[in-house]
């Protein structure tokens, strides 16, 4: 089995590619690894695998990838130069299956090509994640930017033994809506994860008695961090009862930086896995004030980490996460607005709902099975498995 990871470097993709790997390795018991990805993300891919397994099953291979953002026409030689890689790798090693964890417009470009060029034939998956959200908004202004196109490049001639994979049910029936005539080219497969079994039995609401309560910004500041700020405003918290943080850090320049008054620290760089999970760990519930539209599409890493950290969340209401509250039950609060969102959080810091909140934890932790590997064996086995039509 070959795995690769062209597209993101360093910690990005980290849980979901760990979980990937250990999911292959249980629907294929036996298949020799090989993972192929940047060297800094495999070091951090190996060190997540081992705090939960070992990971000497997998054959870890560094390759270079394209420096340039995801949706940078630059990056097209050296994809196709990886895409060919693969391919001749999958081969050479008569694998049963080649899969990409992640994909840009122009990768998948390059692998279509190559695959009817080659008449590759080998069952072949494409995870695709953020450019999805491309095929619902307006077309590139600049004209030379439409042949990349997600829109195009979905359109294009589509190998028989490619599988394009939407990563949850609610995003396949959007894509399914956006894009009817290609809806047999798609299958879903929920976020895979690996959970800690070292979580506390309840986490604190909070603990010790007398702590303020800790709402927490997940990520990157290019998520919805200014609704977070004005959210903060307009609640007003007292520092003694009720804190807003940030477990992220500043994506923009530094002279963009936003000044929250309620919302001190704002890191300019990601912080290390283990302070990300020792501030996690402190927080009472998870903030997501990301614009709703964008999880029509797109899975959502925060949702995830929730879920890691048994942490109920406060939400604006999208399809992603209302899907995974009707199959999980109660596990915390959908918004419809931002006025809702503030009204929610005065009556929690007003009145703290013990016993709701520990059954919105305990909810999350049968819930959360959803997503383990175990779980998701037969239906990768499935996608990789069908016969081409």
């Amino acid at each position: 089995m070959i795995l690769c990871e062209l597209q993101c470097g360093g910690v990005t993709h980290v849980p979901f590619n760990a979980a990937l790997l250990y999911t292959t390795h249980l629907a294929y018991p036996g298949a020799e690894i090989v993972f192929y990805g940047e060297h800094a993300h495999l070091d951090h891919v190996r060190e997540c695998l081992r705090r939960f397994h070992d990971a000497e099953w997998i054959d870890f291979r560094p390759i270079r990838i394209p420096r340039y953002p995801a949706y940078d026409q630059r990056r097209l030689p050296l994809e196709f130069l990886i895409c060919r890689r693969m391919l001749a790798d999958a081969s050479r090693r008569g694998s049963q299956a080649l899969i990409f964890s992640s994909v840009t417009n122009t990768s998948l470009l390059s692998l279509k090509f190559l695959m009817h060029v080659k008449q590759f034939h080998l069952p072949t998956a494409v995870v695709v994640h953020g450019c999805l959200s491309t095929i619902s908004g307006p077309q590139p202004r600049r004209p030379w930017n439409w042949i990349t196109d997600l829109r195009r490049v979905l359109a294009m001639p589509h190998p028989r033994s490619l599988r394009l994979v939407a990563l949850g049910d609610s995003i396949l029936q959007n894509v399914r809506k956006a894009q009817p005539k290609r809806q047999t080219q798609w299958s879903a497969l929920d976020h895979v994860y690996l959970w800690s079994s070292n979580e506390p039995e309840v986490p604190h609401p909070p603990d010790p008695p007398g702590q303020p309560l800790r709402l927490g910004f997940l990520g990157g500041t290019f998520k919805g961090f200014d609704a977070f700020c004005q959210l903060a405003d307009d609640v007003a918290p007292s520092p003694e009862t009720l804190q807003f943080v940030i477990v992220g850090y500043h994506t923009d320049s530094p002279r963009k930086k936003p000044v929250c008054r309620y919302v001190p620290n704002i890191p300019n760089q990601p912080l290390s896995r283990r302070d990300f999970e020792e501030q996690i760990r402190k927080l009472t519930y998870i903030v997501w004030t990301a614009p709703p539209e964008r999880y029509r599409l797109v899975a959502s890493g925060t949702f995830l980490d929730a879920m890691a950290f048994l942490k109920p969340g406060i939400y604006f209401r999208n399809d992603y996460v209302e899907h995974y509250f009707k199959r999980m039950g109660d596990i915390g609060y959908l918004c419809d607005s931002h006025a809702e969102m503030v009204d929610t959080i005065t009556k929690i810091a007003a009145n703290f709902p013990t016993e709701r909140y520990q059954r919105q934890v305990e909810n999350i932790r049968k819930g959360r099975a959803l997503f383990q590997p175990e779980v998701m064996v037969p239906r990768l086995r499935q996608i990789l498995d069908r016969q081409p039509t």
